[in-house]
């Protein structure tokens, strides 16, 4: 891993291989190691890009900016810096968040887009994902409330993260995907100075970013193919319907067998997915 600076930020990014540019994008609340097996599967055709997103890892952590437009705008100063001006995105939870964003503002330069266990806010029925009385979970509204999150989690970061990856709605079925050193590593970079802001910050941008992607997705949408990817023991596809709100040539596939976690849980599966989409024919 380096460390690369980029517009006002820094970014801690993995990269490897050659061919084809590809920004991995990792979910909340996690780093670019969530990617420590996909990248090797995929380094033999395809020039991969893994940043710790703003906030998190060993990335700035900056006072402001945690709406997704925005965060896309960083990242994309993060490829032009790497030399890349035209690349495909695949981003798991958070971060098909920010690649939605980064598609939307720049389709020329997007030339497919990957979801990942992950969908739009503020379209279809995403609203309910986070109303606990409706099915949605409950760690939205918590993380979104100003400090008090941060002083209950902070030296407890290890306990919210294992809560979080062994929950039984939407977290792990194979459990040794995320082992106790994983772990760890996690726990070690939340618990860095300003991690917990910077974390929960992108969630505090939800309502500026489901004004967002509203206004977004009304004006065009995507023009490039998009490959939808859920777990049976995860989101599944119940956000496939943001998706097809805001992209024209959409493929969905739910992978068995997997929770929320799919990078670790099923690395090669998710892998060959991302292989075989990124190198169809345009249609």
């Amino acid at each position: 891993m380096i460390r690369v600076r980029a517009g006002e930020l820094v970014f801690a990014v993995t990269t490897a291989g050659a061919g084809e540019p590809v920004l991995l994008l990792h979910g909340w609340p996690q780093t670019a190691y969530a990617w420590r097996h996909v990248v090797p599967l995929l380094a033999d055709g395809f020039a991969l890009v893994a940043p710790d997103l703003p906030g998190f890892g060993d990335s700035s952590i900056p006072a402001d900016g945690y709406d997704k437009r925005t965060v896309a705008r960083r990242v994309r100063a993060l490829m032009h810096e790497l030399g890349h001006d035209r690349y495909a995105v695949v981003g798991h939870d958070l971060g098909g968040q920010v690649g939605y964003a980064l598609a939307a503002q720049w389709p020329d330069e997007v030339t497919r887009l990957v979801f990942v266990e992950a969908g739009i806010p503020g379209l279809g029925r995403s609203i309910d994902a986070a109303n606990p009385l409706r099915g949605g979970s409950w760690h939205f509204g918590f993380n979104m409330v100003p400090d008090l999150p941060e002083a209950l989690v902070s030296g407890r970061e290890r306990t919210y993260l294992r809560f979080l990856f062994l929950r039984d709605e939407i977290g792990l079925v194979e459990t040794a995907a995320i082992g106790p050193a994983d772990l760890g590593v996690y726990a070690d970079a939340l618990a860095r100075p300003g991690a917990l802001r910077g974390s929960f910050g992108h969630y505090r941008a939800l309502p500026q970013d489901i004004a967002d992607n509203r206004r977004l997705a009304a004006t065009a949408q995507l023009p490039m193919p998009v490959l939808v990817v859920g777990a049976a023991g995860g989101v599944g596809l119940s956000w496939l319907d943001t998706v097809t709100e805001a992209a024209q040539h959409v493929t969905p596939v739910l992978v068995d067998g997997s929770g929320h976690y799919l990078p670790e849980e099923r690395p090669a599966e998710l892998a060959g997915l991302i292989r075989e989409f990124l190198s169809k024919e345009n249609t």
